[in-house]
């Protein structure tokens, strides 16, 4: 059986699900073969070698199948190719001395059995590449198609090269019939041979690049865009240029005017490519294949058949991979879009997933701060009046001082609870609002006591600060905070400056921070752990930016904050 590398598409799983028993594979082997045989025969009968389109059949239906039925696939191109042989000896009225329409047993071999064989080895190699019906089409893909296409024509060139040697002559076919025999004799024999070498290349190429690519488009994954579209289009622009070029042709059979049309054709099935890529170029080169090959049977061209192969095989191939390229590009950008998508998605999951725990945390903060004020606060109180009623019992005893220490212990208890509390919801912000807090609160209390001189600045529409909810406002009050300690702890700074601005934009706003000192703080030296990881929590949750910047002396910290869904009043 096959491996499951080597059946790839439906046509190879098709086979390998009915031949589950030598008999149907026998009986499906047979068919295949005869099938390929009644295939080729017309095609060889109409095709000349300029357009072998035998070898790109051939050539498909090796790719397409897995390798165990290439034998079958071999048996019915020789069987086509031996029933040609026969018909093109009776219409050219030649007979040899093997089997009565050959010369000997090599022309046998070379004319008949060889040729599937060479053709198999461009699609061994895409096999092997991985290159199957079925991979999404770009400039890679391509490229190994036309590798794979240029090694087969290759190989089968090389092979009419011996029979046309052994047989003597060079000649062309035309409805199954020798025309133009040419004997490879005196000097003008190697160009012959170059001629006809070249002739069949290019022709064995069109051939192949004719067909592989409707088979990528067959079953290739679903596009960006329908292919019922890129049809129309085609239909609708270029359908009425080339019947335009066939018909300037046939007016002006001799004028240059429809070479030049010719070359104008390329630069419109490179707009068609630019416009719909891989699919544009396919389409536009089976036209333009079909529109050169009815000036050929009109006699009309003035280009040799050389010439024509060339202009075809290089403009298909520079449109194919050129189309490629404009897919690849293509898919690109749509994955870079989903990408962007799944980022921006994924980054307000996070936002607000950071913005519930940053609202979380200020829920328990305001519940301890509840019960450390109800709970110890009382008791507090409670013990300083039993230490008061004490007091003269204290002194009857000998411990007159006792009382007094005790309550100052507990003064301090409440200064000290009285601070957590301050840390924990700090009051001042219902007070005295944000500005006032930043200005006239604990922190212009902080640095006072470190002997730092502050500066604090209101910029923008102060109205606008009573908009702000009270997890921005606790948020940006809380990072000021963490900043002006760090400032007094670590900077060794004599002044700084403390700046805020807050405006309107779009229906949000838009809060600025900007605090800068004096002191000897260094980016470099700056760990996560100096309140930094603190206040870049609260920035992402409050969907905003922090910056940090050295300056000459100190440093500048500068917090961006954007409170959305904020109507003007």
């Amino acid at each position: 059986m096959a491996t499951p590398r080597q059946i790839q598409g439906w046509p190879a799983r098709w086979l390998e699900a009915r031949a589950t028993t030598p008999a149907r594979a026998l009986a499906i082997g047979a068919g295949l073969a005869l099938a390929v045989a009644l295939l080729l025969l017309p095609l060889s009968f109409v095709q000349r070698y300029q357009w072998n389109l035998a070898t790109g059949l051939v050539f498909v239906l090796a790719w397409c199948l897995p390798t165990r039925w290439w034998p079958w696939l071999a048996g019915g191109t020789i069987v086509s190719r031996i029933a040609m042989g026969v018909v093109i000896g009776e219409r050219s009225g030649y007979h040899g001395g093997f089997l009565a329409y050959w010369a000997d047993p090599l022309q046998f071999v070379l004319g008949n059995v060889a040729e599937p064989f060479l053709v198999m080895t461009g699609a061994f190699l895409l096999q092997g590449w991985q290159v199957h019906p079925g991979v999404r089409v770009g400039m890679r893909t391509e490229g190994k198609v036309h590798l794979a296409a240029l090694v087969s024509s290759l190989a089968v060139t090389l092979k009419d090269l011996a029979y046309v040697l052994n047989e003597g002559f060079v000649a062309d076919v035309k409805l199954a019939v020798v025309v133009g025999p040419h004997p490879l004799r005196g000097e003008g024999a190697w160009a012959l041979l170059g001629e006809f070498a070249t002739m069949h290349v290019l022709g064995n190429m069109i051939g192949i690049l004719l067909l592989t690519p409707l088979v990528l488009w067959l079953f290739a994954p679903r596009p960006l865009s329908p292919s019922a579209r890129v049809l129309g289009w085609a239909l609708a622009l270029m359908a009425p240029a080339m019947a335009l070029f066939v018909v300037l042709s046939l007016q002006f059979p001799t004028s240059e005017f429809a070479e030049l049309l010719r070359r104008l054709l390329v630069a419109v099935i490179a707009a068609f490519t630019m416009w719909h890529g891989w699919r544009g170029a396919v389409v536009s080169m089976q036209m333009l294949t079909a529109a050169v090959a009815l000036e050929v049977w009109l006699g009309l061209p003035m280009l040799t058949p050389i010439l024509l192969q060339t202009y075809l095989v290089v403009t298909g191939t520079m449109m194919l991979l050129f189309g490629g390229s404009v897919d690849d590009y293509r898919q690109q950008a749509a994955d870079l879009l989903h990408a962007r998508r799944r980022e921006l998605r994924l980054l307000a999951e996070l936002q607000d997933a950071a913005l519930r725990n940053l609202q979380l945390e200020e829920a328990e903060r305001r519940r301890l701060a509840r019960e450390l004020h109800d709970e110890f606060g009382q008791n507090l109180a409670a013990l300083q009046t039993h230490l008061k009623l004490a007091a003269p019992h204290l002194a009857v005893s000998g411990r007159p001082g006792m009382s007094d220490l005790l309550l100052e212990l507990t003064r301090t208890m409440q200064r000290n609870i009285s601070r957590v509390l301050g840390d924990l919801r700090p009051a001042g912000l219902e007070q005295l609002g944000l500005f006032g807090e930043l200005d006239r609160g604990s922190i212009r209390r902080l640095v006072d006591d470190a002997g730092l001189a502050l500066d604090v600045r209101l910029e923008g529409d102060a109205r606008l600060l009573a908009e702000l909810d009270a997890t921005h406002s606790t948020a940006i009050y809380r990072m000021a905070q963490e900043s002006m300690t760090n400032i007094v702890r670590h900077a060794g700074a004599t002044r700084c400056l403390l700046r805020i601005r807050i405006n309107r934009r779009n229906g949000a706003l838009w809060v600025f921070l900007d605090i800068r000192d004096d002191g000897n703080g260094r980016l470099e030296r700056l760990s996560p752990g100096n309140g930094l990881t603190g206040m870049r929590d609260r920035v992402l949750a409050l969907n905003g930016a922090l910056h940090l910047r050295q300056l000459s002396p100190g440093l500048r910290l500068h917090l961006l904050v954007r409170q959305d869904g904020v109507a003007p009043q």
